[in-house]
């Protein structure tokens, strides 16, 4: 079987980053959904806190990349549509560039300032004294000191896509697991949809001293209700029916007797409660619908991108 080296390479980039920014204790997450330029976000964390400021990184892996060479500064060269992309982003948007075989990191921020036309393209400067490591962070986190209101419509507009899946009728989901004996309440939350076309995101591990869930959601999602899939919820209940309700086997007739019918058993759930569990940790399913903040967010998108004005004349 053939193996896709540029793949391959890219996911050596992203994969080093994530554990950069780990190691560091930002919160790094791959960008899944389809975003020509973008390949990942990290949120700021100052002093053990995440503080919902977030910043848009694009990701270029390998030797090539660090080929050309002027003054001092690595040259990346991109086109109009790239460009303009960056530039108008709704987040703080910065190039890393990463030479696997030199463990080298550079970085750039991406804007009107640092993207240059060049007439048959564009090209950007990337200094190679801009070295990737503890000492830039405080330098990164500055591009995204943004006022609160921005930062908070700023991840609105990211979670955009989900938000139209449920309008349009998708089911859109999330997964996590409730570790029931820690001390410390953590929580990494996946979401989803049935919908082909999008693949599973995650978000970094959430932390917090007596957080609990609704906290953890409404700070993760604060666009969406919550309700438990009932499905799974049933499905997985009937293994634990089976075991509580063992009557016998009659091998003549080939029966499984219970002592009770799983319907008289079974209760339906109420509230945010597990679908599982297996008394380390609680695994919740649930489906989302939108909220008022989602559905008024869609409506305020919807007219601030129609390109359509009405006027009306005081008479």
């Amino acid at each position: 079987m053939g193996v896709d080296k540029n793949s391959s390479t890219d996911r050596i980039g992203v994969s080093t980053l994530e554990l950069f920014f780990n190691k560091l204790g930002w919160l790094f997450r791959e960008q899944v959904i389809h975003d020509h330029g973008i390949d990942a976000h990290v949120e700021v964390v100052i002093d053990g806190e995440a503080t919902g400021r977030l910043i848009a990184i694009q990701i270029k892996t390998g030797k090539s990349y660090f080929s050309e060479k002027s003054c001092g500064n690595y040259i990346f060269r991109t086109d109009q549509r790239h460009a303009e992309y960056w530039a108008e982003h709704c987040l703080p948007v910065i190039l890393v560039m990463i030479n696997p075989e030199e463990e080298e990191l550079v970085w750039q921020a991406l804007n009107d300032s640092t993207i240059v036309r060049t007439g048959k393209g564009y090209k950007v400067s990337v200094p190679a004294s801009k070295k990737l490591d503890a000492n830039a962070l405080t330098e990164i986190a500055g591009l995204s000191n943004y006022p609160d209101y921005i930062q908070k419509m700023n991840k609105l507009r990211l979670d955009h896509e989900w938000m139209e899946l449920i309008h349009d009728g998708w089911e859109v989901y999330i997964e996590f697991n409730d570790w029931v004996n820690k001390s410390l309440a953590r929580f990494e939350i996946k979401i989803g949809s049935d919908h082909k076309d999008f693949g599973e995101k995650k978000w970094p591990m959430i932390y917090g001293a007596g957080m609990s869930i609704e906290d953890a959601l409404s700070y993760v999602i604060p666009w969406a209700s919550f309700a438990v899939d009932e499905d799974l919820h049933r499905e997985e209940a009937e293994g634990v029916w089976c075991a509580e309700c063992y009557g016998g086997y009659d091998k003549e007739d080939d029966i499984v007797y219970y002592t009770m019918g799983f319907d008289e058993w079974y209760t339906p759930p109420e509230g945010l409660v597990p679908c599982s569990e297996d008394g380390e940790t609680a695994h919740y399913r649930l489906i989302l619908s939108l909220n008022d903040i989602g559905s008024s967010f869609l409506e305020l998108d919807e007219f601030l991108r129609s390109e359509e004005m009405l006027i009306s004349e005081a008479r």
